[in-house]
């Protein structure tokens, strides 16, 4: 079971260690377009303005290109953390607000790097055999409450880790129910769970 696992988490920091770089390479390719849309913008207004072109870019032009990127900045950063744990929106797919989402898509590209990258998790093989068990427990019971979940592991940051990792990896998924959030196992991966579980008691 402990090969099995490590090889799914193994899968997922790939996975996940490739978004990031993608979204890196999307990020600088986002601002630096944004800074030339800007420019090319704010250049044709003042020549227009002007009534003739310039000879070179005033030095003025970069540094307000500067202060509308810090300007996004905060903005997507109080928004982002605003956001954090919202659910999911009723507003139409078509609309104004798209307007402010296409702004600040640098901010959210940006903010996607670290999101990747802090997803990849890192277990010896104690933390793997725990994670089985927490498995084991959850495909057991059906519908595994989070209460009950504590009884494998108490400590609640290692739990939460644990079963965050397991939810990476597409093992299991968590609902919410009339008064308390319970987990499941994913239904797409239920017989391949029952089947390394099988494959787990018989070897032991």
């Amino acid at each position: 079971m402990i090969p099995w696992l490590r090889a799914q988490v193994r899968a997922h920091n790939i996975h996940a260690l490739v978004l990031g770089i993608l979204s890196l390479v999307a990020a600088v390719l986002a601002w630096n377009l944004a800074y030339f849309f800007f420019v090319l913008i704010l250049l044709g207004l003042v020549t227009s303005a002007r009534g003739e072109p310039f000879v070179e870019m005033p030095h003025w032009i970069p540094l307000t290109a500067l202060g509308l990127a810090l300007v996004l900045l905060t903005w997507g950063t109080v928004d982002h953390f605003r956001k954090r744990f919202a659910g999911a929106s009723d507003r139409p797919i078509i609309g104004w607000h798209l307007f402010g989402e296409f702004l600040l898509l640098p901010v959210r590209l940006t903010f996607a790097i670290w999101g990747n990258l802090a997803a990849i998790r890192r277990l010896d093989d104690a933390q793997l055999a725990r994670m089985a068990e927490l498995l084991e427990t959850i495909h057991r019971s059906g519908k595994a409450r989070l209460s009950a979940l504590t009884l494998v592991e108490p400590d609640a940051a290692q739990l939460h880790r644990l079963l965050e990792t397991l939810q990476f990896t597409g093992l299991i998924d968590l609902h919410r129910g009339e008064d308390d959030w319970f987990y499941t196992v994913r239904s797409t991966r239920e017989t391949e769970v029952r089947r390394r579980l099988a494959e787990n008691t018989h070897s032991s």
